[in-house]
């Protein structure tokens, strides 16, 4: 951190121009933290500034850098950033970026590290030899804030601080290297997100711990060439939301934290869905899946696990609502000008007789004008092999070539290049399921037993599925737990 507290009126003119500088990360002038510092310096530069604006721009900034972890936040602005450095070095890696666009870069980086080391004492000296001239001894100005000599503030034990004595204010770097306490939740260890936050948090203790940022250039770039940036770069899954002035991607902070693994009795299935998505992570032919079965059965879950398994292959999962199918080209147009693999996951897809919106997505599946992006595939999960209803109204009706329109309707599954069936297990299936999940928690009951209660779980919830069986499993270790000295036999 800078110790040298006795900068002249011109130095801290140059510190308030210095982010008035940026070029690569001139993006970063509009946070709100930032923002807030150009607030404080060019406060300090004023020679109009009263005590009031000084006291309020500092401690408007301490509380924004106390709130974001400060200098610790400025990485994160750093990687989250969108421009055409991080652009060029998710496109082209380290190798295929410019060496003006690196210089410029590593000028930048400098300056922000210059920014980001500017302490609270070099404000706090600051601010008291301005308020030394500016304060008066006599007669009071109109306007100021005046320490009067019954001010409550004067010695008095009353108050932590004085207004008037800078030295009393709160400072901002005891907070600097810790993590913030109100940053977004932790995600499941093992899951992506974990995983994602490590990467992130290695660069971000290589960039903070360098003796010049200049220097973690090239280290930046690979990060970016890997991970990405700005929300791709923090989150391995999202959601297609649709707002009053069009759509965007939010990041999902909390995914489901299901694993491959812990889907039971699948392995044919998963099979089949590994081999497609290694396929298409590795730049060979995939095709589009529609996967098909009976409720609980493991469709959705297979999906979302996949974030998990394949998040360091750089593969993201972007969830589209039936509401939204609408907008299915203009996802896959945003998500086209990205390094990333993207599945488009619709889940519990299904269409009545009287809705359209299926034609938009036989378009997009096959026989549209626009291609489909190659980073880009969709996933879809329903309950219906056909995915629209099919009523025998329809075969007996009075349209001249009803069959023509049946086989539209028909059709759509067809589009799908790989069709996977979730069957629902027999009964011995399910035990299976029940004594696989039942061994993972050590719950303390005989196999009889936990088999009894497992078949007569199933009979009254929702029939044998792995969803029955992991809500059994989960109802039974939450009655043990609330009674852990009773052993079931």
């Amino acid at each position: 951190m800078n110790s040298n507290y006795n900068y002249t009126h011109k130095e801290m003119e140059t510190l308030a121009l210095l982010g008035d500088s940026l070029i690569i990360y001139k993006n970063l002038q509009h946070k709100e933290v930032f923002l807030s510092l150009q607030d404080l310096l060019h406060t300090f530069t004023d020679r109009q500034s009263t005590t009031q604006k000084i006291i309020k721009s500092y401690h408007n900034f301490c509380a924004l850098a106390v709130e974001n972890n400060w200098p610790a936040c400025m990485a994160d602005l750093i990687l989250e950033d969108d421009n055409f450095f991080t652009r060029q070095a998710a496109t082209a890696g380290p190798k295929g970026i410019s060496r003006k666009v690196k210089e410029l870069a590593a000028r930048d980086l400098i300056i922000l590290q210059e920014l980001a080391t500017l302490g609270s004492s070099l404000f706090k000296h600051a601010a008291e030899k301005v308020f030394e001239k500016i304060l008066p001894t006599k007669d009071p100005i109109p306007g100021e804030l005046q320490p009067g000599p019954g001010s409550p503030f004067a010695c008095s034990g009353q108050y932590p601080f004085d207004p008037f004595t800078p030295f009393t204010w709160p400072e901002w770097e005891k907070n600097s290297t810790e993590e913030s306490a109100s940053s977004c939740s932790q995600p499941d260890a093992g899951t992506s997100g974990a995983w994602l936050q490590t990467r992130q948090r290695e660069i971000k203790d290589l960039l903070l711990r360098a003796e010049s940022w200049s220097d973690v250039v090239e280290p930046l770039a690979g990060y970016y060439h890997q991970f990405g940036y700005g929300l791709f770069s923090s989150y391995p899954s999202f959601r297609w939301q649709r707002g009053t002035g069009g759509g965007s991607l939010q990041g999902i902070s909390r995914p489901d934290p299901i694993r491959l693994e812990q889907l039971i009795g699948l392995s044919a299935e998963h099979e089949l869905i590994l081999e497609n998505t290694e396929r298409f992570l590795a730049d060979y032919p995939a095709s589009n899946m529609l996967l098909y079965g009976d409720r609980g059965s493991g469709k959705s879950s297979t999906v979302k696990a996949l974030a998990h398994t394949y998040i360091g292959r750089g593969l993201r999962l972007v969830e589209l609502a039936k509401p939204d199918l609408g907008d299915l080209p203009v996802v896959m147009r945003l998500l086209a000008g990205y390094r990333h693999k993207f599945i488009i996951f619709i889940d519990d897809l299904s269409f009545e007789e009287t809705e359209q919106e299926y034609k938009t997505l036989k378009a997009v599946l096959e026989g549209g004008l626009e291609v489909k992006p190659d980073n880009v595939l969709i996933y879809v999960t329903s309950n219906r092999h056909h995915l629209i209803k099919e009523t025998f109204s329809e075969r007996r009706g009075d349209e001249v070539h009803a069959g023509d329109s049946m086989q539209e309707k028909l059709s759509l599954a067809d589009r799908f290049g790989l069709t996977v069936i979730f069957s629902t297990p027999d009964q011995k299936g399910y035990l299976h399921i029940v004594d696989r999940l039942a061994a993972r928690l050590e719950l303390p009951i005989d196999q009889n037993e936990l088999h009894r209660l497992a078949l007569h779980w199933e009979m009254w919830h929702n029939g044998r599925s792995g969803r029955t069986a992991r809500q059994f499993v989960d109802h039974l270790a939450a009655g043990l737990q609330m009674s852990p000295h009773k052993n079931i036999r």
